[in-house]
């Protein structure tokens, strides 16, 4: 059916002003929570922020990679230089990061529309864009000085490269997809997860060049930081965070499970252990054979107990998808954190875990009750996205292919979690997220229209 030139005229202003009225209710949204934020000098700060700030000084400072004077391995230095570049230790500190950030979660906003407009259609990718306007982990992530927000929007960038790429062979698309997929991993290392993804889809389309092209170009961007870590300090590595979450992550959650332990005991037990070994190896502390130790010896126990540790990790990994509204919360000065919850967690499960968190303020409880909600009806979508990915999609002239890679990356970055699993590790696949909700959603408003064409073999449906 073709329409009429001036109701399809109408009907595209009328999307752009919905699409902007979404925009407007991401950066209202986002700044009145950095208004919150700038209430207090810590309310924007986790645990991991101060080595953000602290070698962002050193880039600024010195223009070396440090930390404590020593070169810095956990750490890489994506967000960093992030902050440098934005001023961190100019006279507004760490407030322009904040705004930029702000703006840039918005940008995000929009990218989520048009991948979903470009996979689906653009009714859904309003209602996609409307779901991370309002998502609560995006906005905490625009105001926090963490590095989830600025990862989530180049994962989100990529994704979108590469489902042009497979409608379209341009030969530069690999080469932007491999560029920008290591400067996600220069601001988190857990970027190398996402290379046998897009090789993989690349591979199914038949897209030969552009998987040698991406690996190559992959493999030459990331090339430096580890001749720089192995000219600098002898490590052999991209990231020794990998080391780390191994020894007291991993191996401390397993042998928690296995004794029936805290985790935090089990945790001072493996670094009991491991200080005993560099003391009889001789090992000096915070060297590179002492960062390869803490993997071998989380290594030693996961393939001691390979069953315990496939459980626990997958059990852990669930906690991503919890309500994030507990950062607000904290924000405000509801309740706090810092206070071994994620411990209760994983050994009493998520009803103690509640108890003990809003145990001084029960009251508090009430106000994560909407996010759920929505979590609830969101993924409620997505599962019906998925159950009936394998009928529909092609019947609704949808991007089944895109749709795929979506739900493969957002399978391998929940799962890569493990026992650090925090609502805020959702958000680099938050976008896709809503925007398999927003394909359930449209599969459910349209299920007589679906069940009518899938009646018809040779007949294809395009949901408006």
């Amino acid at each position: 059916m073709t329409l009429n030139p001036r109701f399809a005229a109408n009907r595209l202003v009328g999307r752009r002003c919905q699409l902007l009225l979404v925009l407007l209710l991401a950066l209202a949204s986002r700044a009145v929570l950095l208004s919150v934020a700038w209430r207090s000098d810590s309310a924007a700060l986790a645990p991991d922020s101060a080595r953000y700030l602290s070698t962002a000084a050193s880039l600024s400072t010195s223009g070396a990679f440090q930390q404590g004077g020593r070169p810095e391995l956990l750490r890489t230095p994506g967000y960093p230089l992030f902050l440098a570049v934005c001023g961190v230790t100019g006279p507004l500190g760490y407030g322009t990061a904040q705004v930029v950030q702000l703006l840039l979660d918005v940008l995000l906003v929009y990218i989520t529309y048009r991948l979903a407009s470009r996979l689906i259609n653009p009714t859904a990718a309003l209602l996609a864009a409307a779901f991370q306007a309002v998502s609560v982990p995006a906005m905490l992530g625009s105001v926090r000085i963490l590095s989830d927000g600025l990862f989530s929007l180049v994962v989100t960038a990529i994704i979108l490269i590469l489902v042009c790429h497979l409608r379209d062979a341009r030969w530069w698309l690999p080469v932007a997809a491999a560029t920008l997929t290591a400067g996600a991993t220069y601001v988190r290392p857990v970027g190398f997860i996402f290379v046998p993804v897009v090789t993989f889809a690349l591979l199914r389309a038949r897209r030969f060049r552009g998987a040698i092209g991406y690996l190559l170009g992959f493999a030459l961007l990331v090339a430096p930081w580890f001749a720089r870590n192995q000219w600098v300090a002898g490590y052999a590595g991209f990231s020794s965070f990998a080391d780390y979450n191994l020894l007291y992550s991993e191996a401390a959650e397993v042998r928690a499970s296995m004794a029936g332990i805290p985790v935090e005991q089990a945790r001072q037990e493996l670094e009991a252990i491991y200080q005993a070994r560099l003391q009889a190896s001789k090992i000096e502390p915070e060297s590179a054979e002492a960062i390869r130790l803490q993997g071998r010896m989380g290594l030693e126990v996961i393939r001691a107990n390979p069953v315990t540790w496939a459980f626990v990790h997958l059990k852990t990994s669930a906690a991503s998808l919890l309500p994030a509204s507990t950062g607000i919360l904290e924000m405000y000065g509801a309740t706090s954190g810092g206070r071994g919850t994620l411990s209760v967690l994983h050994t009493r499960g998520p009803v103690a875990a509640a108890k003990y968190y809003f145990g001084s303020n029960p009251g508090a409880a009430i106000l994560i009750l909407p996010e759920a909600l929505m979590l609830a009806a969101k993924y409620s979508a997505c599962l019906v996205a998925i159950l009936l990915y394998p009928w529909c999609f092609r019947k609704l002239g949808w991007d089944s292919n895109g749709l795929g890679i979506l739900l493969l990356t957002t399978l391998a970055f929940l799962c890569v979690a493990g026992p650090a699993a925090t609502p805020r590790f959702r958000l680099p696949v938050e976008p896709l997220l809503n925007i398999g909700a927003a394909a359930g959603a449209m599969l459910l408003t349209h299920y007589w229209k679906i069940r009518s064409a899938l009646a018809r073999p040779s007949q294809t449906l395009v949901a408006a």
